[in-house]
């Protein structure tokens, strides 16, 4: 008389369909499958952004930042889609902490050093985001390399380092700024470009104040 032996489980499982763990895999897959795709049918932010700050999180195509700044990077994404101040600003999360990137047009007439336009906007909701968790705030201006020569400002030198000086006024002006020796301003002209000078597109990419949200706290080379 025939007896019928059981099956190991690894042959059990294959005669009768996929592996356990698989489907409780798949299935975890489209949740979040459908996760992701009301999150991006429903936001306001831009599928780009949200691809950043999703590669952020994951550490794909950007470097994973700290709960904190990953925190004021969203948040600060939303203030700006929300003010449409969206596109002359790019903010990222970088092993040094948030930087943030703003058009010199968004800012400053050509030349000049006051704050102007949607300036006094776009650096109030830069301040929303500064807490007493930020090291300090590193701003640098920068230029293309355009020469300039005025009687106030001689060079792209003066004028880059004086652009810088004024974002750092405007915000140790604002609620809730942090102690003024945690603010640093520099100019650096044009020799730290974003693009090559030779296009006017890549000009005005070069022409920017960058503002870093460091988590250390800024020391003096000479203390």
């Amino acid at each position: 008389m025939l007896r019928h032996r059981p099956l190991p489980l690894e042959l059990e499982e294959e005669a009768h369909g996929a592996p356990l763990w698989m489907v409780t895999y798949a299935d975890l897959v489209t949740l979040l499958l459908a996760l992701f795709v009301l999150l991006t049918a429903t936001s306001q932010i831009e599928v780009s952004r949200f691809r950043d700050v999703l590669g952020a999180f994951r550490g794909g195509d950007g470097p994973i930042g700290s709960p904190q700044e990953l925190a004021q990077q969203a948040a600060l994404l939303a203030r700006l889609d929300a003010a449409g101040l969206g596109g002359a600003v790019e903010v990222e999360v970088t092993p040094r902490g948030l930087h943030l990137a703003i058009a010199d047009s968004l800012m400053f007439r050509p030349g000049e050093a006051v704050l102007v336009g949607d300036a006094p906007a776009v650096l109030r909701l830069v301040a929303g985001v500064v807490t007493a968790d930020v090291g300090a705030v590193v701003v640098e201006g920068h230029t293309d390399d355009r020469p300039i020569a005025t009687a106030r400002y001689p060079s792209n030198w003066e004028l880059s380092a004086a652009r810088a000086a004024a974002v750092v006024r405007f915000l140790l002006a604002q609620q809730g700024a942090l102690p003024a020796d945690r603010y640093q301003a520099s100019g650096y002209a044009e020799y730290r470009p974003r693009a090559s000078n030779q296009t006017a597109h890549g000009r005005a990419l070069n022409r920017r104040v960058d503002i870093l949200l460091s988590p250390a706290p800024w020391q003096s080379p000479n203390p």
